[in-house]
């Protein structure tokens, strides 16, 4: 991967100095890395601007070696973390661009989280000792609301086990911010319904089973199932747009129907599925990952669901595969089919700025030491990730008929799977049936 010579790299992990040693981790295997400081300047030099043969030059002048000494103990280092996901490559140098502002900002307000539940992308627990102060939240609020940004979707961990959550999303709706809430629904009173009734809010509550044994058992606590639940009928009862989402997983697929019928028997607006990804805690719960052919018949079922018009289905990845394909090529120049980083950004808990959750641990710029409209201009993992092309793409995307309308759809899955540029690991065209 890394031999071309006209390749360019870079290696998106926070890298540390610890004595003579330097050390990244991997957010996508769970590793620590230690190397020495040469192998840290070869990462640094790792940038997504320069070449393999530029690269090479550099290395060869400072360390005063022959190019092909330098590539024989360099390469296969490189190699080696490019089979990890810790090097990306591409066949072009990234770009710095300016769009206009993001519409929307996810925000994790906390990583704290009553529950414990075996997907969680963001390994939610405990509160980090490091996460935004009240008066840093509104400060970024104030940031944002002056930079264009038009609405915020309060996360987590759970938003709502932060004592100053409203507070936050009333200074937010003070300054002209649509707010929504993100919630497991275990803490919805019905005086805390009222309150983000009050906000004008809209909210999605996570409901994992149609039944308390298969919620719980993937929550990791007793009793979830049926708070949720109270949750949610507190708030259709206070007028809050409800959205069930379901994290579909091997040990629930088999109630998404139900799901479907508690969600509409209960309320809501509309049903969302949310694809598993194995990062975070989910990581050590691969298995729950389901196959693409699965999906492909879920997908297939919800489709005609949709057409009872008895609740709003939000429309599945890959979807469009049932559908005849575009009639205009796919451009490769054009953008990956991801709005992160180009409509939308998440914040974390300590105010780092990222395209999605799924990319927390990379080296990424922090609201405490910039502005907002300065991370979006001038932050090199964004732009890198906003440059990113279809012509990047490897393996079948490039000769599929959907490529123009899925784009090769998101690259979270991806990125948890060691190769960001294969084709989209969850979709069923590129994958033999299981």
């Amino acid at each position: 991967m890394t031999t071309h010579s006209n390749a360019v790299l870079y290696f998106p992990l926070k890298l540390s100095a610890q004595g003579p040693d330097c050390t990244f981790y991997n957010p996508a295997t769970g590793r620590v890395h230690k190397v020495s400081q040469s192998a840290g300047r070869v990462l640094n030099l790792c940038d997504g601007e320069r070449t393999w043969d530029e690269m090479l030059a550099e290395l060869s002048q400072a360390s005063g070696t022959l190019p092909a000494t330098v590539t024989r103990h360099v390469q296969p280092f490189l190699n080696r973390l490019a089979a990890e996901g810790a090097i990306w490559t591409r066949p072009q140098r990234m770009l710095w661009s300016s769009l206009p502002p993001p519409t929307s900002v996810f925000w994790n307000i906390t990583g704290k989280c009553n529950l414990c539940c075996r997907h969680c992308a963001v390994s939610s627990g405990m509160k980090r000792p490091d996460e935004l102060s009240l008066a840093e939240c509104r400060r970024a609020i104030d940031d944002m609301a002056a930079f264009g940004v038009q609405d915020i979707a309060l996360s987590g961990g759970e938003p709502l086990i932060r004592p100053d959550w409203f507070q936050i999303a009333t200074h937010a709706r003070s300054r002209g911010l649509l707010v929504s809430v993100s919630t497991n629904g275990t803490l919805v009173t019905e005086a805390v319904a009222r309150k983000i009734a009050g906000l004008g809010s809209d909210v999605q509550v996570s409901l994992d089973g149609a039944t308390p044994e298969v919620h719980d058992s993937l929550r990791r606590i007793t009793g979830a199932w049926q708070r949720a639940v109270r949750g949610v009928q507190n708030f259709v009862n206070a007028g809050v747009p409800v959205t069930i989402g379901t994290t579909v997983t091997t040990a629930n697929i088999h109630q998404i129907p139900a799901l479907c019928d508690l969600a509409r028997n209960l309320g809501a607006e509309r049903y969302r599925i949310i694809p598993f990804v194995p990062f975070g805690r989910g990581g050590a719960w691969r298995k729950l990952e389901v196959k693409p052919r699965a999906m492909q018949r879920l997908t297939e079922y919800l489709r005609q669901r949709r057409l009872q018009n008895d609740i709003d289905i939000v429309e599945m990845e890959f979807e469009c595969t049932f559908d005849p394909p575009p009639l205009q090529p796919a451009d490769p120049q054009s953008g990956l089919g991801c709005g992160g980083a180009q409509t939308y950004i998440t914040i974390t808990e300590t105010g780092d700025v990222l395209p999605c959750h799924f990319f927390s641990g990379v080296e990424a710029d922090n609201i405490l030491k910039h502005d907002l409209a300065w991370i979006w201009e001038h932050s090199r993992f964004l732009n890198y990730f906003r440059s990113m092309t279809l012509a990047d793409l490897t393996g079948s995307c490039q000769q599929c008929d959907w490529l123009a309308g899925c784009r090769g759809s998101c690259r979270a899955a991806n990125f948890a799977h060691l190769n960001l540029f294969r084709g989209n690991c969850h979709c069923w065209l590129n994958t033999r049936p299981t």
